[in-house]
């Protein structure tokens, strides 16, 4: 029962989508309906500034932090319920129950949540990333790369189960939420195959 209690409270707490409830505050307007029409903090950077993106991107990842700490002190660090408060919180980004379910992508909320679980992986995962957005410019490369980055970590360095189980809930939901940013980077790849098939 009590995990089932932070699960939800983790949920509730994603929830909160900062980048909407800043860009409604600030100019009445609704974020999902402007640049990208995303409830993200690359959104908020569109539409408010470099100010808005900070804001947005530090309250995502405190959200995250959040889940996972207020997970330990409810349960006395119970493993699971520690754990699964990390893909809970993800999820009420991506899926906020009073937006209609239409929120962000949930990374910034996802590194909150696992700098708390596992630090060392997240700290690396994240420098992987910002490494290939620089170079490549593509932060859905970057993006995918920490991901699966982040996947064969744990199972290399043999982290808990319940840290292994939460990374495979919040995986598929966060290619889900990327899913326009990955057809953009594999539309080129399928193109260049067809063609390769075709030539041969």
């Amino acid at each position: 029962m009590p995990t089932l209690v932070t699960v939800l409270l983790s949920y509730l707490l994603g929830c909160f989508s900062t980048a909407y409830y800043l860009v409604r505050w600030r100019t009445g307007q609704d974020v999902r309906t402007l640049g990208s029409k995303n409830a993200g903090a690359t959104n908020a950077w569109r539409v408010l500034g470099v100010w808005g993106f900070v804001v947005a991107f530090l309250g995502d990842v405190g959200k995250g932090v959040a889940a996972v700490l207020l997970a330990r002190a409810l349960t006395g660090g119970h493993p699971w319920a520690v754990a699964l408060a990390a893909p809970a919180v993800v999820a009420g980004h991506i899926w906020p129950v009073q937006l209609g379910f239409r929120g962000g992508e949930g990374f910034a909320t996802a590194l909150g949540a696992f700098a708390v679980l596992d630090p060392a992986m997240t700290g690396a995962m994240t420098a992987l990333a910002l490494l290939l957005a620089g170079v490549t410019r593509k932060r859905s490369l970057a993006g995918l790369a920490a991901l699966l980055g982040a996947l064969l970590w744990t199972l290399a360095l043999g982290r808990p189960v319940s840290q292994l189980v939460a990374l495979l809930l919040t995986v598929p939901m966060m290619l889900w939420a990327f899913r326009r940013h990955l057809r953009r980077l594999l539309g080129p790849l399928h193109a260049s195959l067809f063609q390769f098939r075709r030539d041969e």
